[in-house]
């Protein structure tokens, strides 16, 4: 199956090569929406076949590497017209030669006799259809790798944007949460060194405020729980603090994750749960996990749905799993939102 899809998109490229040279020659101005055109094409090609590729956002309007790619693709498609043209016809000739003739000539072979003929014909077209379908193959996988190397986002560049919003995030939750607290109590104890002693109490109050700040921070960022007993685990302690009413579902047999996987796992539920409280004002979750192919989570809330301006920490959420090679989706529901991830 993965052979045909091969040579039926190495057709497609032949095809595209004279209506891509013309556009391109006539748009000459709109040179980069041509290459946006390829570049959409040629990603979808990849997806059929079964290819992943991470979106790259363009930084400006003319493109270097969606040109060079334009430009590749172009060559590669004449290539393939000439594939399909010159052993395309010969396969076809020599299957169909020996029923219009009696007398079969190759070079200085003369073959009369209607059977022979017809072996040495057909073992020539099979060495042609050989041919075809290596040629086609090769193209296409010189194709496809042109289209990963040109458009496919940099994992690196995007899991390194992504930590620093990670960061950034961190930072204001310790700032908005602990560190007001700790200020707090650092005033309650010079007043008390004052000798009002009132202010023992405030401390005290401010302190157990602090520690239950710091506690929800770092059971956001990295709790021991998930990398002592894993995921599972994990997320039903995340539930039970979560202040929804929440049923945790599982399907397949827990496996194994690595640290990056079952992070970026346990802060989608994480996520998932902050947007039902926070913008959805919702009072019920269900969390759904399948271990059956990857990992594919779904939080499903009891909420308004989606509104104008939430959901600002799903897009850090996205690009960590677009490196990864999964995916992200946040959605209206009948009786709420729901935020999906897929994990290879």
């Amino acid at each position: 199956m993965a052979t045909l899809k091969s040579v039926a998109w190495n057709l497609v490229l032949a095809l595209l090569c004279i209506p891509a040279a013309v556009v391109s020659v006539v748009m000459l101005p709109w040179i980069p929406l041509v290459a946006s055109l390829m570049a959409a094409i040629t990603r979808g090609g990849a997806r059929w076949l079964g290819v992943k590729i991470r979106y790259r956002t363009p930084h400006r309007w003319f493109d270097w590497q969606q040109f060079y790619h334009l430009l590749i693709q172009l060559l590669l498609s004449i290539l393939s017209m000439a594939l399909w043209l010159f052993v395309g016809s010969m396969t076809v000739v020599f299957f169909i030669a020996p029923f219009f003739t009696d007398r079969f000539n190759i070079g200085s072979l003369v073959i009369e006799n209607r059977a022979l003929a017809i072996v040495v014909s057909w073992t020539f077209g099979c060495l042609c259809l050989l041919v075809l379908i290596f040629g086609a193959k090769f193209l296409t996988f010189l194709s496809v790798s042109t289209t990963r190397l040109a458009l496919e986002s940099d994992a690196r560049a995007t899991l390194i944007d992504a930590f620093s919003g990670e960061r950034r995030r961190i930072e204001r939750e310790l700032h908005d949460g602990p560190q007001q607290y700790l200020t707090a109590l650092k005033l309650n104890l010079a007043a008390a060194k004052r000798g009002d002693t009132a202010a023992l109490d405030a401390a005290d109050h401010n302190a157990s405020l602090a520690l239950s700040a710091l506690r929800d921070t770092v059971r956001g960022i990295a709790p021991q729980v998930l990398f002592d007993n894993g995921l599972i685990a994990a997320l039903e302690e995340l539930l039970v603090h979560s202040g929804l009413e929440t049923t945790l579902e599982c399907k397949g047999e827990e496996c194994s994750l690595d640290e990056t996987s079952a992070l970026l796992a346990y802060h989608c539920v994480a996520e998932g749960l902050t947007n039902a409280v926070k913008h959805g004002e919702a009072t019920a979750a269900t969390v759904k996990l399948d271990y059956r192919e990857g990992i594919k989570i779904s939080i499903t809330d009891n909420g308004h749905g989606l509104t104008a301006g939430e959901g600002t920490g799903i897009a850090g959420l996205e690009e960590r799993a677009i490196a990864l090679g999964g995916s992200v989706k946040l959605e209206d529901t009948d009786q709420g939102a729901r935020l999906r991830m897929e994990l290879p």
